[in-house]
């Protein structure tokens, strides 16, 4: 029974690492959902294992070590933090999108110390470290099969090609990159282990492949976290390895050799050789600026932690923060932010003070056993001075991509690798633990079956339903898409399937449901103009959609996107008095946000109240004048009541000249109130900024044809034709028919 219950334990431990090849395609997120979901059911069996091996040997029973310590006290104060915050439903499970929160907090607590507890010698680390890097080189290989665009390997690894940020398996350039970054320190963990030259020469081979990947993720905040990584390692090497004179003289050179590569490539990234590669390109242009837009939102975060200092808003509840304290010079970012980007900020948020406080002495204990410890026992050989300035280079380049970037199901997993890594090796016995006797009898017939039933009910109860809701929605959607069975195309399933699926997904009642509802309902808004759908069945969509956002508004109170998001179906089937008094909700929650603003005054020109309208779009253009969208709506609104001198007024820019001639919204505003002088000054702008645009040409020709300016008119269609030839046919005859006095010069043509 104890062999099969190692085996047991090891066999999760070291599938765990094979996770991130992981993409499945029948789930919604399926680079997120698959791995979360597995990596949590790996984990609940493996336990049941683990403290049933624990029970009967107690070389294996949890260990102390401040690491322990400060990850459990992590875990109590983020209870408490999500269980007091402002929607506990989303803290503790997450949505599909992120599956975060603290449900993935506590597994990978529990990996972290059955790995610190399980593998006790260098050589089953060794032999873990390196079943992590074959299936990395597995995912590099995906990663540089999108680089160099073999189809093959794409298409069998079921990822899609990249437009120039590698992702392979991982679905996301930046967690990528981060997994990237751990591999790397791990092969310079495995080198030092290495003892013959061959598995040397592999890991050296290994280190510039998966350098050259991180790179072409485009990660730039990873890659100075790879910079730092390198300094700190070689740094301490080159002053502390003195028993290790070969392996110090590396350190040195490659401390010299780092700064050398980061000057030069300072020096050089203006240069066409890096400008011309749009990764060194994006990692090149780093400047203050671009930290301003994130800037702007730890500095929204900021105000949210000042409202709760103590224990936060819980996990995944950084959304109503954004809201609340929303900056309009935002405008032209993402609206709906649900982490800060800063390890700092996010754990501020997600646990005030006291999360900060606890996650931060985390890091803290892996400093003092891997530097304080070391100088105030000098003979203490815990770790090699090697091994501690990779663990040290590892944990500061992590922390420096987190100042920029947010973890995910990847970092969290290599995090807990590297930190049951240390604890296996600074771990001493609790006597209390480690003494205590436990009849065979009770671990074979009380705790097994009872662990077994446990873990039994968590999966069918806990996860399984989440698993069934991920596959619900790609079966909707593949509702409305043929497919091929042996090798025969059949058609779709239909509308009225798609139905069926989605009422399916409400019905389990998942940590999904916000996403289920926002699916359905926008699949709504389509069905509800396709006039080929029955009634009934755009009826029921209808009836079903309304239903499940009615219970989320009450399930999930003071979300603003969620307001916005019914305010829009209500708008789009045309329920305005609805629309209005939900998107005010939205207001109220989120005032300074002009996508919110925006909407009122859409709303407002729908119901045909013009000035309100525009007083909308006015608020909206005076948070942030530079927002050309608000200039443009109101301008838009000030032409619908009549001040074509005001609209005009508003175009004081090439940039605004610009944005008012390429908006269809304007020019059928300009069109609509027929103010001529304006829409030939925009027509004459949109043939400028896209001659290849034969019906702009033709309708400035026609305008200026109804302005009695004829020579202009053919002016106009000389100059398309010659530059459309497709269009060269079309324009001569127009021209023949101005030029025979014709009513209307494009009878015929």
């Amino acid at each position: 029974m104890k062999d099969i219950l190692k085996w047991t334990v090891l066999a999760g431990l070291f599938a765990i690492p094979f996770l991130t090849l992981y993409v499945e395609n029948e789930y919604f997120f399926p680079f997120i959902t698959g791995k979360n979901f597995w990596f949590r059911i790996i984990v609940d069996v493996t336990l049941v294992a683990y403290i049933a091996l624990a029970l009967y040997e107690p070389k294996y029973r949890p260990q102390w070590s401040w690491i322990l310590g400060a990850s459990g006290v992590l875990l109590v104060v983020m209870f408490f933090a999500n269980l007091f915050g402002e929607h506990p439903r989303s803290s503790f499970w997450s949505n599909l999108e992120r599956m975060d929160g603290y449900v993935s907090l506590v597994h990978t607590y529990l990996y972290m110390l059955i790995l610190g507890s399980v593998l006790k010698t260098k050589q089953e680390w060794t032999w873990l470290l390196n079943t992590s890097l074959v299936a990395a080189v597995l995912v590099a290989i995906g990663g540089l099969a999108q680089y160099f665009g073999i189809a093959s390997i794409i298409d069998l690894y079921n990822i899609g090609t990249a437009d120039s940020r590698l992702d392979s398996t991982l679905g996301n350039a930046a967690y990528m990159a981060v997994y990237m970054l751990f591999q790397i320190f791990i092969i310079l963990w495995l080198l030092t282990q290495a003892k013959t030259t061959q598995r040397k020469v592999l890991y050296i081979a290994l280190l510039p492949i998966f350098i050259f990947v991180l790179i072409e993720t485009g990660t730039r905040g990873t890659a100075v976290g790879l910079a730092v990584g390198a300094l700190v390692t070689t740094a301490y090497i080159g002053l502390f390895a003195t028993q290790f004179k070969q392996f110090r003289k590396y350190a040195i050179g490659g401390f010299v050799l780092t700064m050398l590569a980061i000057s030069g490539f300072v020096a050089l990234k203006d240069s066409d050789m890096v400008q011309n590669q749009p990764n060194l390109a994006r990692i090149a242009n780093i400047s203050l600026e671009d930290l301003e837009i994130r800037g702007i939102i730890w500095g929204m975060a900021w105000e949210g932690v000042k409202e709760r200092p103590l224990l936060g808003w819980g996990q995944s509840n950084f959304n109503y923060v954004f809201n609340e304290q929303y900056d309009p010079r935002l405008y032209a970012q993402e609206q709906w932010f649900d982490r800060a980007h800063n390890i700092f900020m996010d754990w501020l948020i997600a646990g005030g003070f006291l999360g900060l406080i606890a996650y931060l002495s985390v890091f803290a204990a892996c400093v003092y056993y891997l530097l304080i410890q070391p100088l105030r026992n000098k003979g203490a050989e815990t770790f090699t001075v090697l091994e501690r300035g990779i663990l040290l280079g590892l944990l500061a380049g992590y922390f420096t991509h987190n100042l920029v970037v947010f973890d995910n199901i990847v970092s969290y997993i290599f995090f807990a690798i590297i930190l049951g890594l240390i604890h296996s090796r600074v771990s001493r016995p609790i006597h209390a633990i480690a003494t205590k006797k436990v009849d065979e009898a009770i671990i074979t017939q009380a705790f097994l079956p009872a662990g077994m039933l446990a873990v039994g009910v968590i999966i069918y109860f806990a996860h399984l339903p989440g698993m069934v809701v991920a596959s619900d929605l790609i079966n909707a959607f593949n509702a409305l898409r043929p497919s091929v069975e042996a090798g025969v195309q059949r058609p779709p399933e239909g509308p009225e399937a798609m139905l069926g699926h989605f009422t399916k997904a409400l019905e389990r009642n998942s940590f999904a449901q916000q996403e289920v509802a926002e699916q359905v309902s926008q699949q709504s808004m389509g069905i509800a103009r396709a006039e080929q759908v029955p009634e009934e069945l755009r009826l029921a969509f209808a009836s079903t959609s309304e239903a499940a956002l009615a219970q989320l508004v009450v399930q999930k109170p003071g979300d603003a996107r969620l307001h916005v998001f019914v305010a829009s179906y209500y708008r789009t089937t045309n329920q305005l008095e609805r629309a209005a008094a939900e998107m005010a909700i939205a207001r109220k929650l989120s005032p300074k946000k002009q996508t919110i603003i925006n909407q009122q005054g859409f709303i407002e020109l729908a119901r045909g109240q013009n000035e309100a309208a525009r007083d909308f779009f006015q608020t909206s253009f005076d948070l942030d004048t530079n927002n050309l969208e608000a200039r443009e709506y109101l301008a838009a609104a000030r032409l619908y009541t009549g001040d074509i001198e005001g609209a005009t007024a508003l175009m004081d820019s090439d940039a605004a000249r610009t944005q008012f001639a390429r908006s269809e919204f304007l020019v059928d505003a300009v069109r609509r109130v027929g103010a001529e002088e304006l829409l030939t000054e925009l027509l004459a702008e949109r043939v400028v900024l896209d001659p290849q645009a034969a019906q702009d040409w033709a309708s400035l020709s026609f305008l200026y044809f109804t302005q009695g300016d004829t020579d202009r008119a053919i002016k106009t269609l000389n100059q398309a034709g010659e530059l459309i030839p497709t269009f060269a046919s079309t324009a001569s005859c127009i021209v023949e028919n101005i030029e025979s006095g014709a009513e209307n010069p494009e009878a015929g043509c």
